[in-house]
């Protein structure tokens, strides 16, 4: 039976476009997720291609490089534990998240004991992916580009996020991410956008008292009149008239 894992170090790393990581290894285990950009990683004697939401586990021992392509940015922990764990040596975050999640956790925390737990809670799912569908990347190459724009899109949404901005963190020209989006989704990458804010806007309209300026600001709309605008577009109806009924009474 493998001892537990022990974290002994954790962090982030950035890099411009060109600006390479050289080829190094370490005694433990280094495990990468990467938040943006594109980077090729030869492991070993296997390349991969990395890009958000992609985990990469590295045994002791094993020598490995990053090689921009787009400028990047990941989390990276440094982890004890033997050089046989059972954990995959790639594997994809899902829809939520969860892997993003728990490895920003990590590098966060700074409690011992809330770390182990952390640890510990990711090692299982480590182990679970190398047995799921979590070890296998979308079919094609669009497929790959239309899920992590969707993934910024789902995790920026409310910050005036720009679609020419996704489009360069990942690497592409807007019109070839647009041509993925009209290929794979029948819609543009604004219109894949627009539909996680409205998404977002409906579920504060109807289910809280938050005033509209507010829901707008939340929401990523520039104005109460263009979240307005949106939503009775989609829906047919004013952001008013979509109030619950408990949530149409002013606040004391």
């Amino acid at each position: 039976m493998h001892k537990s894992p022990q974290l002994l170090g954790a962090g982030v790393h950035t890099a411009a476009p060109g600006k390479d990581y050289p080829s190094h290894a370490h005694t433990s285990w280094e495990l990468v997720y990467y938040v943006r950009g594109r980077v090729t990683c030869p492991v070993g004697d296997t390349t991969y291609d990395a890009t958000p939401g992609t985990v990469l586990l590295t045994p002791p021992n094993t020598w490995h490089a990053e090689q921009s392509r787009t400028g990047y940015a990941n989390r990276f922990l440094q982890v004890d534990a033997a050089a046989t764990y059972p954990w995959p040596r790639l594997c994809y975050d899902d829809g939520e998240h969860t892997l993003r999640r728990v490895f920003d956790a990590l590098v966060r925390e700074t409690d011992s004991e809330l770390r182990k737990l952390l640890l510990a809670e990711l090692d299982l799912r480590l182990r679970r992916a190398a047995a799921t569908a979590t070890t296998t990347a979308p079919a094609t190459p669009a497929e790959q580009l239309v899920v992590q724009a969707e993934r910024l899109f789902e995790e920026r949404f409310a910050g005036g996020l720009r679609i020419a901005q996704v489009a360069e963190e990942l690497g592409v020209s807007p019109s070839g991410l647009r041509a993925a989006f009209t290929r794979l989704r029948n819609t543009s990458p604004q219109g894949a956008l627009q539909a996680v804010r409205l998404r977002h806007a409906l579920a504060h309209i109807r289910n809280s008292t938050l005033p509209l300026e507010v829901v707008a600001d939340l929401t990523g709309y520039y104005s109460v009149s263009h979240l307005s605008r949106h939503v009775k577009a989609a829906t047919g109806s004013s952001p008013g008239a979509l109030r619950s009924p408990e949530f149409r009474k002013s606040r004391p």
